[in-house]
């Protein structure tokens, strides 16, 4: 523990280290005015010194006094609990209570006594030792607090990257099934075009590659458009529309979609083809898992929306007729006809080519 003791007199300064010396307390420091004090202290500085645990601090001294001395140590933060012991040859009760005003934590006048003197000290150490370990745990309550909020705010974000912000909340809050049913959604079907054949002729690194940077264009394109991404399946991107949250115009956001990425997919130069297959109606959707979570789509709008995918010739887009119907006012199509879809019989289906000019 070291003790700064500031006073004028190096008569008095000399007396109360012996005294202090004779109680075992080596380590002391003097300073012959309020400046010096300061300077010890490095109160001018960014960072003060924290090594000083007791200051002994005369009033009656030139230029700064000690009332004013006080002041100007606990109006520093880093030193706002630093106990000052005020040792002084008044006895008034008005500098008693000044002291205390400006932040003195005790009082002794001179010549103080051995024992009142080692008791004082003993009791201002006491403090100081335990604020000083208050001070440790707070610290290191924020500490932990602080890493514990890093990691939530990484599982959290983690856990956009999984699930739909309003699913990820509601898992949050303790819901324990996830399950929901829409009457109005649009699913969105893609696949690469002969993936099988690309992906033995050319490196693996090389096909990673180049799906990362496919799916992460689709990934733009359904934040732009409003889309869910659901998953990925090998070389199929499946999105839809109108879920998690329900929208009016889901059937054309998904259109709008689609057509962009016929277009982007341009960039690849042809060495990469897609073909798209859209169908809107009922879907249910929830979480699945307990460790590893993924929001996933069931019904039949799903199956019909792969059926379209896969049935249509590259660079296509292939729409149900319930489709066509809401959106042919506003866009071009080009009939198809009837073919039987598995699982579904007969069907009317066509082909999205483009906006029609307004």
């Amino acid at each position: 523990m070291k003790i700064l003791i500031v006073d004028d007199s190096t008569t008095q300064r000399l007396l109360l280290a012996s005294m202090l010396r004779s109680r075992g307390y080596a380590s002391i420091v003097q300073a012959d005015s309020a400046a010096r004090a300061f300077e010890i202290l490095r109160l001018a500085e960014p960072e003060p010194d924290l090594s000083i645990d007791l200051i002994l601090m005369d009033l009656n001294m030139p230029e700064i006094d000690g009332l004013e001395a006080i002041k100007r140590i606990k109006a520093v933060e880093a030193l706002r609990d630093l106990p000052i012991i005020v040792v002084t040859a008044s006895e008034g009760p008005s500098d008693l209570q000044a002291s205390f005003d400006a932040g003195a934590m005790d009082y002794i006048t001179k010549p103080p006594n051995m024992v009142e003197l080692t008791v004082r000290v003993r009791s201002a150490l006491q403090l100081k030792h335990e604020t000083d370990q208050r001070k440790e745990r707070e610290e290191h309550l924020k500490r932990v607090l602080g890493e514990l909020k890093i990691e939530q705010e990484k599982s959290e974000s983690l856990l956009l990257n999984i699930l739909p912000q309003p699913i990820a909340t509601r898992l949050k809050d303790g819901q324990q099934i996830i399950a929901d049913r829409f009457t109005e959604a649009t699913v969105l079907f893609s696949d690469v075009v002969n993936f099988t054949v690309l992906s033995s002729v050319i490196m693996p690194e090389e096909l990673v590659s180049i799906l990362n940077e496919l799916f992460g264009m689709f990934d733009t394109l359904a934040d732009k458009h409003g889309l869910e991404k659901i998953k990925t399946m090998g070389d199929a991107y499946i999105a839809v529309s109108g879920v998690p949250t329900p929208r009016p115009d889901h059937i054309q956001a998904a259109a709008e979609m689609a057509l962009d990425v016929r277009e982007e997919i341009k960039q690849f130069g042809g060495f990469v083809q897609v073909r798209m297959g859209l169908h809107t109606g009922p879907v249910v959707a929830g979480v699945i898992g307990t460790k590893k979570f993924a929001y996933d789509l069931w019904g039949d709008t799903v199956n019909v929306a792969s059926r379209m995918q896969s049935s249509c010739a590259p660079e296509e887009i292939q729409v149900t007729e319930k489709v066509y119907e809401q959106l042919r006012g506003h866009y071009e199509f080009i009939e198809r006809g009837k073919f039987t879809v598995k699982g579904k019989g007969e069907m009317s289906t066509y082909l999205l080519t483009g906006r029609k000019a307004i």
